[in-house]
């Protein structure tokens, strides 16, 4: 990193400490560094992550801790793992985590978190809180990599679909200022691959999410006229989409209330939250009102649209007779079980 002097019209170099010069260390300082400050630093790597947790237990088994746990907005989990200078068994550390993980339940991703921030995880998400940890990823962050690390990184993403980021971390510092500069560069995968590097990991690994180029070919396969005319006219408004799952978004004062994936022979909607008598409410005005559950414990409801009138039922509830609805804190009175006697 170079100082700009403008009156001189010149650079000049800033020091460059390593973390052990200035004492900065792992868990007590980088780390905090970054949890306190989660936003900023996953944007200057390039990446948009939730904050799931520091510190976390991947398994009862082993006494070793996840330095830092997120998760992208595909509900994908991702494994940060921090080390001042560089460990040859960084990787392999990372990789033992996300193993781990990988054996949990979406609830479990949860639990690290209170209310407030799974009302935000849930804003956040683009797709429903029932597929987070479906995949799992690792972001690798260290002051430089040992070229055999690397090397495995590449063949593991190569061969295996493993989506690997290894990112590069410098200290900075003015002299003049004594102002401490953090400088970040991801070097695997190389910053203009990157892009083509995740599309094939995702091919290879099988399980990843169908992606369409366009909204016409991810609706092209779809049987049920009433949901294609829907998606259509929806998205000809300028609806709040993602098109990776084929999802439409319906918010109410910002928070997503529902969200509709297009389905080959419906659509699939999931109501977050609960209001007083939802369930009589969408049973009333669907086709299929048996098809209406409340879900995660009795916190949401799930329904399907078929018909066109579904369809117009369901838009008018969420963009026009719900907008002044109280949403509930708990369960609806109806979903109360009385208390059995003995």
């Amino acid at each position: 990193m170079l100082k700009i002097d403008r009156d001189k019209q010149s650079f000049s170099l800033l020091e460059k400490p390593t973390l052990a010069d200035v004492s900065i260390t792992e868990r007590y300082d980088l780390q905090e560094f970054i949890c306190n400050s989660p936003n900023e630093f996953f944007k200057e790597i390039g990446q948009e992550l939730f904050l799931l947790g520091k510190e976390v237990e991947a398994s009862k088994n082993v006494q070793d801790r996840i330095d830092v746990l997120a998760v992208d907005k595909e509900g994908t989990c991702v494994v940060v793992e921090l080390k001042r200078g560089n460990h040859k068994l960084h990787m392999l550390q990372a990789i033992s985590y996300a193993g781990m993980i990988s054996q949990w339940e979406p609830e479990d991703c949860l639990q690290l978190l209170n209310n407030d921030q799974q009302e935000a995880l849930a804003n956040f998400l683009e797709v429903d809180r029932e597929d987070i940890n479906r995949q799992q990823r690792i972001l690798l962050v260290a002051e430089s990599y040992d070229y055999a690390l690397l090397v495995a990184a590449e063949w593991l993403s190569e061969r295996y679909g493993v989506d690997i980021i290894c990112c590069r971390i410098a200290l900075a510092k003015d002299s003049a200022t004594n102002s401490e500069y953090l400088v970040c560069s991801n070097v695997f995968p190389a910053p203009e691959l990157g892009k083509e590097a995740v599309s094939r990991g995702r091919r290879r690994a099988g399980a990843g999410k169908v992606s369409w180029p366009d909204w016409e070919t991810a609706l092209s396969g779809i049987t049920n006229n009433a949901v294609v005319s829907y998606f259509r006219q929806e998205l000809a408004k300028g609806r709040e989409a993602y098109l990776p799952k084929r999802l439409l978004h319906y918010r109410l004062a910002g928070k997503r209330r529902w969200f509709a994936t297009a389905r080959e022979k419906n659509a699939y909607v999931w109501q977050e939250g609960r209001f007083e008598k939802d369930i009589e409410f969408w049973k009333h005005g669907l086709s299929e009102s048996d098809d209406v559950k409340p879900v995660k414990n009795g916190g949401s409801l799930r329904l399907f649209l078929n018909t066109a009138e579904d369809f117009r039922f369901f838009h008018e509830a969420a963009t026009e007779k719900l907008r002044s609805t109280e949403w509930l804190d708990g369960l609806p009175e109806e979903d109360l079980e009385e208390p059995e006697q003995e």
